[in-house]
């Protein structure tokens, strides 16, 4: 099967790159969480919005030292791929940061991806896509005709333009607060997906 992936916050987890670089970045009172909440709402109380959007940049730029996989992502692919499935990382971020310095975050995310993805021998550059917007993401999901499609967005699964041939997985990690949508299938662990993918 054709497998679609998503990038941020599906394979690349960022909750210690945000507690890390915010750390090093702001002077934080004690009873701040160290979580993406936490220290977007404690600078937006403060005025300080330029501050939180040039914080994203350095999160999705050099920040992604920080970032990890999720558990279970690496060796899943390599699972998948060892089955003989194709995988294709598809995802949507800005090339740019909208504040702050401007950081090539599309070749971070790739150089992130060669030292922590491709090093296991999964991915070469043309299995992986990086967009400026999620329409582009979503017709690129089209256009490799992808089967399944993991997503941790339930906005791009139920995007208008979202192929129907492609069943989309929603993925909504342990660590999660978001509400979860009972429109879509649901996974908590990467090691759930191929049970997923041999029903299908």
């Amino acid at each position: 099967m054709r497998i679609g992936l998503d990038f941020d916050n599906t394979i690349a987890c960022y909750d210690s790159a945000i507690t890390k670089l915010a750390e090093e970045m702001f002077e934080l009172p004690d009873l701040v969480p160290r979580t993406k909440l936490g220290v977007r709402d404690y600078l937006r109380m403060q005025a300080r919005e330029v501050e939180w959007t040039a914080f994203q940049g350095e999160l999705y730029g050099p920040g992604m030292r920080y970032a990890q996989a999720y558990e279970g992502a690496i060796e899943t692919m390599l699972e998948l791929s060892a089955l003989g499935h194709e995988l294709f990382i598809v995802s949507h971020r800005s090339k740019k940061p909208y504040a702050g310095t401007p950081h090539d975050l599309h070749a971070a995310a790739r150089a992130w991806l060669k030292e922590t993805v491709q090093s296991h021998g999964l991915f070469i550059n043309d299995q992986v896509f990086f967009l400026e917007t999620r329409d582009q993401k979503v017709q690129m999901i089209k256009e490799l005709g992808c089967e399944i499609f993991l997503d941790d967005l339930p906005e791009v699964l139920e995007a208008p333009e979202f192929p129907s041939i492609t069943r989309g997985i929603l993925f909504v990690p342990d660590s999660s607060n978001e509400k979860v949508s009972t429109h879509h299938t649901t996974i908590s662990q990467w090691t759930s997906l191929p049970a997923l993918i041999k029903q299908a």
